[in-house]
């Protein structure tokens, strides 16, 4: 068993990227269309070109992991050294000023070019911390808790970079009532951010590194042939494939909704910053109830069930406030009594959506678990990478459809009109429901259940066995001191 100081160890590295994912998801889009100029469907491309290059960096990230032998071990090499690509890109896109007065095209190749260095930083420790965590249990359940324990850490950096933003950095002033269209506070906003990440991934790193010893090392060619055939055979499980385009089309629905919520908050319900921070406890109770509730369906629930019903929970309230508003019942705009309405939704809903994610990353150690039995090889590193990936996905699609629609519509931010914001505010609500369907589709037909993966697990150890003679089973179908026998 995972001790509770191993659990935080490890899943504070997931801090860095719930700062980064909520910058990216909320604020950058923000900052380059609204703040800096950038033309909307320039900023969405940008943000797209750096997704491009994910696709490319991620999957190879996690084969280059799943093949490195050294003394820090498989993953930790990376992880180390992630750090400086993340930061230094990451405070950098943030830097241009109006002052500067940048041309469209140098504020595109600038967004592009940092926006890409920030995300192959976190590439470099994301992917490997992912699969890192899937390789250090394989039972069925305490793999749950452990990515539920990340997952959490990674929704309250969060939104602490959130409170960040709007409870301190963009603070209302008598020039700047809705403080988040200051100029001038965004860069401070970076760098704390930039620091809080540093910190992160240096201390998960090192604070875990004792457990490398423990697990398994790569064994096997590293030609370029094996390692196509390998991936061949890990991205054609049937259970990865449904996984994959399941969270494909989340990652499109709610990435969209995500990259519009600030406007939204902004121009249709009209609030200042001040007044958004207020969502924010409501997010943190989220992620708690998210927290005790996981571990405890997975005891009586298959996760395939939970997902399908975290999918439908959230499809159903994403327009609930919309809905209402239709209906004239709503407060009034900019009202603290607005902000207390929409609460009520947004509690049930993000705690369902912040459910799915804990289960859905459990998925994969599950999936990398029936992967070997087929292959004969760990291979945490590219099945992880899709994680990675997903959770880019949501920012990268999402930005990217956001900055088209803002361009479709010709979003003004000094000129615009209620109907403008009344449109961001029908596909934020409405059109995330419909795009819900189809990931809701996808995943009725996952199969890996608690029962196939026990039987997995019997499998690969009976495959072990046969050159380890005299060990006996325990409860849990594992063997007893077999860790400790392939260690040494």
């Amino acid at each position: 068993m995972l001790s509770n100081k191993f659990k935080v160890n490890y899943s504070v590295g997931a801090v860095a990227n719930g700062v980064k994912t909520d910058t990216f998801t909320f604020f950058l889009l923000f900052f380059y269309s609204n703040i800096i100029g950038l033309n909307p469907g320039l900023a969405g491309l940008a943000i797209f070109i750096a997704l491009c290059i994910d696709a490319i960096t991620d999957p190879l990230m996690g084969t280059i992991s799943d093949r490195t032998n050294s003394s820090f071990g498989r993953r930790h090499p990376y992880m180390f050294i992630s750090f400086i690509p993340m930061s230094l890109g990451y405070i950098l896109l943030f830097a241009p000023r109006q002052e500067w007065d940048m041309s469209q095209t140098d504020l595109f190749i600038w967004m592009t070019i940092f926006t890409v260095i920030t995300r192959i930083g976190m590439t470099l420790f994301d992917i490997p911390h992912r699969a890192f965590g899937g390789e250090v249990t394989k039972d069925y359940k305490e793999r749950t808790i452990l990515m539920s324990w990340r997952e959490m850490f990674a929704w309250v950096a969060g939104l602490s970079n959130a409170f960040l933003g709007y409870g301190v950095f963009f603070a209302s002033t008598p020039e700047f009532p809705q403080g988040q269209l200051n100029p001038d506070v965004w860069f401070p906003f970076a760098l704390t951010g930039a620091a809080i990440m540093v910190f992160s991934v240096l201390y998960s790193s090192l604070s875990t590194k004792d457990e490398i010893n423990s697990l398994s090392k790569w064994s096997g060619a590293i030609s370029l042939k094996d390692i196509f055939n390998e991936l061949k055979i890990a991205i054609g499980n049937k259970s990865f494939l449904i996984f994959f385009f399941g969270n494909l089309f989340l990652s499109l629905a709610w990435g969209l909704s995500n990259s519009l919520t600030l406007f939204v908050n902004t121009y249709f319900w009209e609030f200042e910053a001040t007044q958004i921070k207020y969502f924010l406890p409501i997010y943190l109770f989220g992620t708690l109830f998210a927290f005790y509730l996981t571990p405890r369906m997975v005891n009586v629930l298959e996760k395939r069930n939970i997902v399908l019903i975290s999918i439908s929970v959230v499809g159903l309230l994403s327009p609930a406030a919309f809905i209402f508003y239709n209906l004239g019942l709503t407060p009034k705009n900019g009202s603290f009594e607005l902000v207390l309405f929409i609460s009520s939704f947004l509690l049930v809903l993000i705690t369902f959506n912040i459910i799915g994610n804990m289960v859905r990353d459990s998925m994969v150690g599950d999936i990398a678990d029936e992967v070997e039995l087929t292959s004969g090889k760990r291979q945490e590193g590219i099945l992880f990478a899709t994680v990675g990936f997903m959770q880019k996905l949501n920012t990268g699609l999402g930005s990217f459809f956001a900055g088209q629609v803002l361009n479709v519509i010709n979003f003004d931010r000094l000129n615009h009109t209620a109907e403008q914001a009344y449109t961001l505010a029908f596909v934020a609500g409405p059109m995330t429901t419909i795009l819900m369907i189809v990931p809701l589709l996808i995943f009725y037909n996952y199969s890996l259940s608690a029962k196939r993966h026990q039987d997995i697990i019997e499998n690969l150890n009976d495959a072990i066995v046969s050159d380890f003679p005299g060990l006996t089973k325990d409860k849990n179908y594992e063997y007893i001191d077999l860790k400790n026998k392939l260690r040494d």
